[in-house]
Formats: C-alpha cells, structure tokens, sequence
C-alpha cells in the first residue's frame, strides 16, 4: 500500500480525469514525491506516491482533499494489483522504464547470406 494524495468531487468523474490531475500534482515532483500510479473509484482519485520518512500534507497539491502519509509505507516500482469492485487501478511507467526494457532485447544475430528458394547451398 502506497501514501496517497486525494481529489474528490469537481473535476473527478473518470479515470482519465484522475489521472490527470495526478500528473499535475504530485506528478511534477512537488515535494520530492515521486508518482507511482492512481486509482480512481466512485468519485474519488487516489495518487500513489513513494514513502517519504518526513510526510507531506494535502496543502502540497492546491484543491487535494485529503492525504496518508503516515500509515502506508510502499515504494519503489508497483509490480502487483489485487482486484477490488469499482476500483481501476493504474500504472505509472517512466521513460527510463521503457529504456530498460528497450536494451534488455536479444541483441540482433550476425549477417549471413540468406539463401534464396530454390537456390543450392555452397
């Protein structure tokens, strides 16, 4: 379980909406937080941050209506979900994620001459 930042109300009404308004706060590193996902359910958006030892308070994000910090400790990557009605859960992936992804593909096989149909081996 991650600390979370909270919106409820105005401005709300999807998932798209949530996820917005989390990568505008705590999204642009206010705070030092780091995002790490978002999930919305009936109304209510719940931006997922990293720990922070010295906490943070709803005031960091203008219009927030609320903020746990101190009961939750979850950091880093989120690599699981557990389904629960009316949740939708989402993932933020960064750049250097995506790299790390990139660069983990098998490397490309050497060049040899390619046969063509009909043609015999040397």
């Amino acid at each position: 379980y991650y600390p979370f930042i909270r919106y409820v109300g105005d401005g709300v009404s999807s998932a798209e909406d949530c996820g917005v308004m989390c990568s505008n706060c705590p999204g642009n590193n206010q705070g030092g937080l780091v995002l790490r996902g978002f999930h919305y359910y009936s109304g209510n958006c719940d931006c997922l941050v990293d720990f922070d030892s010295n906490g943070f308070e709803k005031e960091l994000c203008e219009g927030a209506a609320g903020a746990a910090d101190d009961e939750y400790e979850g950091s880093g990557e989120i690599v699981n979900t557990v389904p629960n009605a009316g949740f939708e859960c989402w993932k933020v992936s960064s750049p250097s994620s995506s790299k790390a992804r990139k660069s983990s593909k098998a490397p490309k096989s050497s060049k040899r001459p390619v046969r063509k149909l009909g043609q015999k081996n040397d």
